[in-house]
């Protein structure tokens, strides 16, 4: 089904054709893509590695068992919300989201355990049983959530604003976010509550924005936990459906999709986009739109003169964490085997950022974890894979403890390397035994992947999975915008906007928004028909 959507790039085809080339096929480039195609352009995404879709795709191995690689859960898709229009609008509606429930996240700090529930009245009220003394510090917390939250749409629209307006209007909306974004999460908590433990359980996702309280900014925090404030959601067939049912209606307007298109260069003469270089062949194009991040771009797409053109400064702002992750396959139902719809997330005491700062790969499944059940939230899974069920759970990892191994061949980096991950995988799977006993025995299939995994699919260099670390200072760089000083070099994805799958999808519709100016509003107008 999916291969009919795209094709293996070759030097022979002709790219005159092409209004608008899309480097890279994660949601942010394919929205952008689809919003284009929409408008009537000629679009063609190119795709370094065999599949398309990005952090949206999932791998198979024996027995039949796949797994998510990126997407765990949405927010903001239930009944008829504005954020479930915009992917009702790539998809064609194709895609069915089925709730996780009334608990959608369970947060473990040592022994203790805490139950994030769908809505705000119930979120606000079961924070409330469990902390009974800090009910004002409760609600001041949820009040800053919804003004962070609500300064965010200002901001991010601003990105897409031009040099004369973003100069003048543009310094309201910078300047009201600010507030929040350039203050950590533990200085805005701490000035609320002096109570470590509510501060460690209200930090209890901080994994899906991958920075520990007194790294993140607070905005960055804001912005998740109202997104998922009204529940998690999960599309049904798993999360490749995001991206297979957005390239069916991009392949539908008459858009191409190519993959192994390894772009090497965007060719730059007099601050003007000329073409790309890709399999060391030059295709002239005006518009490219870079959706493999803002450091990628900048490291691997351009000149020593058109880095120095385009503005880029990154300062003090870092790459966001990588990753471990163990993906188990088992012999018994979600229900046989008592596995959740909902997340957890287990931490070993309520100081987060201290717990973070001592993890090793020794001891990190120990440290922190994040445990997922894709089989259970898919009602499709039973009827395709009848008996089984799947988990992934993942841990810190960072790239300094595999760098000695980056060299080597995927599948074939040394026997030390395996012998690392194996010992990840032996205390990841104890971990698991003891939350959830009945999958002892069970065990049909298990597979580690590492930080280099995440550098040789995704080809982010430090194996990091959310782009620029989501910082004061990240929210601080002026350059992170949709258009670039290179003419016809703009960019989309997570890094100009936010971590998930929903933000990048956002940035596209914003990125698709300064091609078409006020041709937009047709789009805007057709989606609000649906």
């Amino acid at each position: 089904m999916c291969e009919k959507l795209y094709s293996r790039f070759s030097t022979a085809l002709d790219f005159s054709v092409y209004d608008h080339i899309v480097i890279g096929s994660g949601m942010g480039g394919l929205t952008a893509a689809t919003w284009l195609a929409k408008a009537g352009l000629k679009v063609a995404v190119l795709e370094r590695h065999y599949v398309p879709g990005g952090f949206t795709h999932s791998f198979k191995r024996k027995k039949g068992f796949s797994w998510d690689v990126g997407v765990h859960y949405v927010g903001n898709v239930g009944n008829d919300s504005t954020l479930k229009r915009f992917f009702d609008f790539i998809t064609d509606e194709k895609i069915e989201w089925e709730s996780m429930g009334d608990v959608y996240d369970v947060v473990h700090i040592g022994e203790d355990r805490f139950e994030f529930k769908a809505g705000k009245e119930a979120f606000r009220s079961q924070m409330c049983s469990y902390f009974p003394t800090e009910g004002k510090a409760i609600d001041a917390y949820l009040e800053l959530i919804d003004k962070v939250s609500a300064t965010a749409s200002g901001f991010f629209l601003e990105k897409t604003f031009k040099p004369f307006l973003s100069k003048t209007l543009g310094k309201f909306f910078r300047k009201r976010f600010a507030k929040y974004s350039q203050q950590t999460t533990h200085d805005v908590l701490t000035s609320l509550t002096q109570d470590k433990k509510l501060i460690a359980v209200l930090c209890g996702q901080c994994g899906n924005y991958g920075l520990s309280p007194k790294k993140s900014s607070f905005s960055a925090h804001a912005m998740i936990v109202n997104h998922f404030m009204e529940g998690g959601y999960y599309p049904k067939d798993g999360s490749p459906q995001i991206s297979i049912r957005t390239m069916e209606t991009l392949v539908a307007l008459g858009a191409d999709i190519f993959i192994k298109a390894d772009v090497q260069e965007v060719l730059v003469k007099d601050s003007k986009v000329q073409g790309i270089m890709v399999d060391n062949h030059f295709i002239p194009c005006k518009s490219v739109i870079s959706n493999i991040g803002v450091r990628n771009t900048y490291d691997k797409l351009l000149s020593k003169e058109s880095q120095n053109i385009s503005g880029f400064d990154f300062k003090d702002v870092k790459a966001s964490n990588g990753h471990l992750c163990l993906y188990v396959g088992l012999d018994g139902t979600g229900v046989e085997l008592e596995l959740p719809k909902h997340n957890v997330w287990h931490f070993e005491k309520a100081d987060l950022d201290s717990t973070i700062e001592e993890v090793e790969l020794e001891n990190a499944s120990e440290k922190f974890s994040y445990i997922s059940f894709p089989s259970a939230k898919d009602s499709a899974w039973e009827e395709k894979h009848p008996g089984t069920s799947t988990i992934q759970a993942l841990t810190l990892g960072k790239y300094e403890w595999f760098s000695d191994y980056d060299d080597l061949p995927w599948k074939k980096r040394s026997e030390k390397y395996n012998q690392l991950k194996k010992e990840f995988e032996i205390s990841m799977m104890n971990k698991l035994y003891k939350l959830f006993p009945k999958i002892r025995g069970r065990v049909l299939v298990t597979e580690v992947s590492s930080p280099l995994s995440t550098k040789h699919f995704a080809n982010y260099q430090e194996g990091e999975i959310y782009g620029l670390a989501h910082s004061p200072e990240r929210f601080d760089l002026p350059f992170l915008r949709f258009e670039t000083p290179i003419k016809g070099l703009r960019m989309v994805g997570q890094d100009i906007t936010l971590v998930g799958v929903a933000s990048a999808m956002i940035s596209g519709v914003l990125c698709a928004t300064t091609i078409l100016k006020f041709n937009s509003w047709k789009l805007f107008r057709d989606m609000g028909k649906m």
